[in-house]
């Protein structure tokens, strides 16, 4: 499944690419014959605005083909009033950067679409206590919300995991339970664990899971 969607946003980001050039030909008014999301054996078309556009068997790139460019026929060349080749060098020049710029435009509308609607975050909440863990032997229980370590304030699960696991010595925990804070004292252990790779590694821990709760993190605009 994760395959499919690499798949869907790398689709996604090359047609936003050529979105771009197809837009800035039709504003030099250039005449775009195909407008291609994929390369090799045309899986469906249709045409619509003059251009054909299409979706094709290998989706590892794409391109826009514009009237007097055709890289499989170079002697295939126009120089009428809508050929891409008798436009100015910085007509041009726009065309092609237009793909790269829409990419731009795209990246800083999403950010600002998650900076609005602000993105959940895993919080500090402890679901599952391992037996004879250090947490377990420092009495640290499910539901108790982690609020600091060491006088530094946590607010989600991977603040909290990023300390533990760079600590040195002893921590002090402070929780909070049932609407009140206490102090706890433990010292991590390394214990073997996967990176996002799935590669086995040694990495300090105190033995808790996530209770699954998260919050809406506030991003700063500033």
């Amino acid at each position: 499944m994760s395959w499919l969607v690499s798949l869907l946003v790398l689709s996604g980001l090359i047609f936003f690419h050529e979105l771009g050039h197809y837009g800035a030909a039709r504003l030099m008014g250039v005449y775009v014959e195909v407008f291609s999301i994929g390369f090799g054996k045309k899986l469906y078309s249709f045409k619509a605005w003059g251009t054909q556009w299409s979706i094709s068997a290998i989706p590892l790139g794409g391109y826009v083909q514009m009237k007097g460019q055709n890289d499989s026929d170079p002697s295939d060349i126009s120089y009428d009033d809508d050929s891409y080749n008798v436009k100015t060098p910085s007509q041009r020049i726009f065309i092609l950067l237009a793909g790269p710029a829409a990419n731009f435009v795209l990246a800083f509308i999403l950010y600002f679409g998650i900076a609005l609607g602000g993105p959940n975050i895993l919080s500090p909440v402890i679901g599952k206590v391992v037996k004879d863990s250090p947490a377990f032997v420092a009495g640290l229980e499910t539901n108790d919300t982690i609020r600091s370590i060491n006088g530094v304030d946590i607010t989600t699960w991977e603040e909290m995991a990023k300390i533990i696991s760079t600590s040195e010595g002893t921590l002090n925990v402070e929780i909070e339970r049932a609407g009140f804070l206490e102090h706890k004292n433990l010292t991590p252990k390394f214990s073997e664990s996967q990176n996002m790779y799935g590669e086995t590694i040694q990495k300090k821990m105190i033995g808790i899971g996530a209770a699954g709760v998260t919050h809406e993190l506030k991003l700063s605009m500033g």
